[in-house]
């Protein structure tokens, strides 16, 4: 069976075909468009469907992530001024019927294809399988989801239900007087201070801002001068630059609190698991002692964090691979997807 799958985002739409074989789902023919280019997803999946790769191939269904609220068979993209998009209007462009589903939904929906090479173990935790399990990520913004175990009423297990959240929008708790001055700073600047605001492309950049009033450090100053701030910081850190890499560890720091605040509201004793582009380029980091310390520490409840698992995504394509696994099930069991 072959699938149309799409991650549609603020910066970029990806799509591929997905295939699923010998147990596992491939993905192939993907291609990444720069969201901004274009009208809309209508113009970007003709384009796709036109390519040499997809001459010939009978598709069964689509599944299409998108970074916003979808709400049935209605959805819209919080970072671009696309028109609102309903599934009907895609499955006329499409050719076959086409399941909407919430960007992070997606994510969490790819949590049951993961194979243990697509992980990174952050902390060992003690996962309960009948537990709630938390999925966020950073990229161009925060996005987070809760995965719930599901049962049928005489106890067969089926697909767990996913319930898509806009955490990322919620208002960032500080932890200690240095992110007080942080929260003030973005706050002098954007007139509010988000989880998003710090936990994302952007937020890299405004942390190196901030970073940049405590220190005089040319180079930093140049990285946060370039086109793509975050990457160039990235890349300077990649040096072993002072200033660039406590902006990293800022960020990672600033990630497991505020995991941890989430965590604390869910109790996800089922896993927390960390998805988005920005934390698996930085692995290394998230791997690093300083996160798991950042994680645990909301006293009196250090004990409690420490027992949830939290692992990192690093497979390539989660919101591909979970809008494939969404189609699929919308398609055999005429379902609405997650």
């Amino acid at each position: 069976m072959q699938l149309i799958v799409a991650d549609v985002g603020g910066t970029n739409t990806r799509l591929a075909r997905a295939e699923y074989a010998h147990g596992t789902w491939h993905l192939h023919a993907i291609t990444r468009y720069p969201s901004r280019e274009y009208p809309g997803p209508d113009a970007i999946l003709a384009d796709w469907l036109a390519r040499p790769e997809q001459a010939g191939v009978q598709f069964r269904g689509a599944g299409l992530a998108v970074a916003g609220p979808v709400h049935g068979e209605h959805a819209r993209v919080t970072n671009l001024d696309w028109p609102a998009l309903t599934a009907s209007d895609l499955a006329a462009s499409a050719g076959v019927p086409v399941a909407l589903l919430n960007d992070f939904a997606a994510v969490g929906a790819c949590l049951e294809a993961l194979t243990p090479e697509d992980r990174l173990i952050l902390q060992q935790g003690e996962a309960d399988p009948s537990g709630p399990r938390l999925v966020t990520g950073a990229g161009t913004g925060l996005g987070t989801c809760l995965v719930t175990p599901n049962t049928t009423g005489d106890g067969e297990p089926v697909p767990p239900a996913i319930h898509p959240g806009e955490g990322g929008h919620a208002r960032f708790s500080p932890a200690d007087a240095e992110e007080n001055e942080l929260a003030a700073f973005v706050t002098a600047e954007a007139g509010l201070c988000t989880r998003e605001h710090l936990l994302s492309g952007r937020g890299i950049a405004r942390i190196g801002r901030f970073e940049l009033e405590r220190r005089d450090d040319p180079e930093l100053g140049r990285a946060l001068a370039a086109a793509e701030p975050a990457a160039a910081i990235s890349t300077l850190a990649d040096t072993g630059h002072a200033a660039a890499l406590a902006v990293i560890r800022r960020f990672v720091t600033l990630y497991a609190g505020q995991l941890a605040d989430m965590a604390l509201t869910a109790l996800p004793r089922g896993g927390v698991f960390i998805g988005g582009g920005i934390a698996p380029r930085w692995a290394d980091h998230f791997l690093a002692p300083a996160f798991r310390e950042a994680f645990r520490a909301r006293p009196p409840m250090e004990d409690l964090l420490e027992r949830l698992p939290v692992e990192l995504i690093i497979h390539p394509e989660p919101g591909l691979l979970g809008a494939a696994v969404a189609a699929s099930r919308a398609r055999d069991h005429g379902a609405p997807a997650p």
